[in-house]
């Protein structure tokens, strides 16, 4: 991985110190006696706060990870001679952290690349050495890697004078030599394409992609957020009949 990429201790701490605190206030505002619509409500708010939280660790490297989950692929692809396939991801869940995964033309993932991007923006291209080098605008620097992800070198660039327009998408190689980069018709989901056939890309670690992931956080958040309004409104309208 890259050396110049630490984890982002801030990034890390501090959608777990909002997960307690929303989490404290939720639950000593619903009632414990009259109002468990409202219990199950705060547990749905807070079960989906905490998914996010922990899967937040993994996508700052505070836990160990192999595979993101193939989801949130953007702005650039890359399909090389060789069969290769770079993607630039973003993490599906907070969106703060990005990396950069290479395949094989049967959708097998390979190697993960650390870009030191501090948050901006960044470019990947694959050198005709078989490296792939990650230019990124707010650090200035090019870094350089060998394509089994060890990391080479570091080069220093004003942004300006690199070989890239970065506000525009791309550029992207979707198609060489008979490999191709799409999204599989029948599922929706990214794939390659050869003579042989359609190949999604390899799925994320199985926490990642089955328990932590972005349709299990939706999922707790409506049925807390359902259950907490119908606790809410049944509390008014029995206020208002007393009251009467």
């Amino acid at each position: 991985m890259n050396p110049h990429v630490s984890a982002n201790w801030f990034e890390i701490a501090f959608p777990v110190m909002m997960t307690l605190i929303l989490g404290v206030q939720l639950w000593r505002r619903s009632q414990p006696r009259d109002g468990r619509l409202g219990r199950v409500g705060a547990v749905g708010i807070i079960l989906a706060l905490a998914v996010g939280s922990a899967a937040n660790l993994f996508y700052q490297r505070a836990l160990n990870v192999r595979v993101w989950p193939p989801v949130n692929i953007f702005d650039q692809v890359v399909v090389t001679a060789a069969g290769d396939v770079f993607v630039k991801m973003s993490d599906p869940i907070m969106g703060r952290t990005n990396k950069v995964q290479r395949y094989n033309c049967r959708g097998e993932f390979r190697t993960a690349f650390q870009p030191d991007n501090g948050g901006g923006l960044f470019k990947i291209a694959v050198n005709p050495d078989d490296t792939l080098s990650i230019f990124s605008v707010r650090t200035d620097s090019i870094d350089t890697f060998k394509l089994d992800g060890t990391f080479l070198q570091r080069r220093e660039m004003d942004n300006l004078q690199m070989p890239f327009k970065f506000l525009n998408r791309g550029p992207s190689v979707l198609k060489t030599n008979g490999c191709e980069f799409i999204l599989d018709p029948a599922s929706g989901r990214p794939a390659v394409k050869d003579s042989a056939g359609i190949w999604p890309l390899e799925r994320g670690d199985w926490v990642l992609e089955y328990v932590l992931d972005r349709r299990n956080i939706a999922r707790a958040a409506l049925l807390g957020g359902l259950m907490l309004a119908i606790y809410y409104i049944r509390t008014r309208n029995q206020r208002a009949a007393t009251k009467a």
